[in-house]
């Protein structure tokens, strides 16, 4: 393992030049230290369940709730049939409620609110807890509970998470660990991104999960306390320790640029399922085969090797206007109602 590079003092100018091309995780000390959900957080537990009462829109949320183990973690059921929590619907008066009562309990199970949007659960938090570093159009999302961990995953997007109480630990590993981490189904997982079924890295049985002591030696991990924030690249894995017993409270940004002009930047899951399932009856030659056409048209023909083509006449080779963009996606669906 290794520690991650941190930067303190960032500025916007230098997050959009130097970090968020670097594709590496970051630490940005004290980021976010001016908010006033910060100075609650310090304040300890009640102080802050009763400044985010106040921006309550009584608006239900979604919480898990596990019970006690020595991993804490949201995870697969040892048998891999079925999750190791419940799931329902609660507004937060009820959450916090139940997060005090556990504060006083020895071994409480691990409840958590995780990915709740904030300008509709708790609207005019994120007003007065911004975050200059990135577009006011990137909508924050919060996720408070007691102490749990979220086994490692992916997302697609660029994710910026801030701490504001408690503290967390992060593990993140590079994409090509993928085959040491004993990976999940993509469509069958505890949250809506593919997972590992290590409930916890650092505690995996070696005679069960012997690879992830080689992923481990390409781990970066810190700790963040509150008003520090990791920036963390699209496709890294992490997973996202709650460290403190009674209350850990984060707000993070998902974000991604435009595709193409109106258009999001969301076809990368999609695509990865689509192939799986269009290539995985194929004999190991075709395969092959495959491999060698998506490393050439999907991540390898671009500069010099897009010479012999005049630049107006590279169509799906190069940039694609928002109506041929929208043609394209036509085309596909129409292949896929066929198929």
């Amino acid at each position: 393992m290794q520690p991650m590079k941190e930067i303190q003092g960032i500025t916007r100018e230098r997050f959009e030049r130097e970090v968020v091309p670097g594709y590496e995780p970051v630490v940005l000390r004290g980021v976010a230290a001016h908010w006033p959900l910060v100075a609650q957080g310090r304040a300890g537990l009640e102080a802050c369940l009763q400044y985010l009462i106040g921006f309550d829109g009584g608006q239900p949320v979604d919480a898990v709730l596990a019970k006690p183990d020595a991993t804490r973690a949201f995870s697969y059921r040892p048998d891999l049939a079925g999750f190791n929590f419940t799931h329902d619907q609660r507004p937060f008066a009820a959450l916090f409620e139940q997060l005090w009562r556990y504060s006083h309990f020895p071994e409480p199970p691990s409840l958590a609110v995780q990915s709740a949007l904030v300008s509709q659960a708790l609207p005019g938090l994120e007003l007065a807890n911004a975050l200059p570093l990135l577009d006011a159009t990137v909508a924050p999302r919060i996720w408070i509970g007691n102490r749990a961990t979220v086994p490692a995953h992916f997302d697609d997007s660029h994710n910026l998470a801030c701490v504001a109480a408690g503290r967390r630990r992060f593990t993140l590993l590079p994409p090509a660990c993928a085959p040491l981490l004993y990976l999940g189904p993509p469509d069958y997982a505890p949250t809506p991104a593919p997972m590992s079924v290590v409930p916890d890295l650092h505690g995996a049985d070696p005679a069960r999960f012997p690879l992830v002591a080689e992923a481990l030696q390409q781990a970066h991990v810190a700790e963040l306390a509150p008003g520090d924030a990791l920036y963390i690249p699209p496709l890294w894995f992490h997973q996202v320790e709650a460290l403190a017993p009674q209350l850990n409270v984060l707000m993070n940004y998902w974000w991604r640029p435009e595709a193409a002009p109106g258009r999001p930047d969301d076809l990368h899951l999609a695509a990865l399922r689509l192939a799986m399932l269009a290539l995985r009856h194929l004999p190991d030659g075709e395969r092959e085969g495959w491999r060698a056409l998506f490393h050439h048209y999907v991540f390898g023909a671009r500069g010099d090797g897009l010479a012999h083509l005049p630049a107006d006449q590279r169509h799906l080779f190069g940039p694609l206007d928002a109506d041929r963009d929208a043609a394209v996606r036509r085309q596909l669906i129409d292949m896929l109602t066929r198929a």
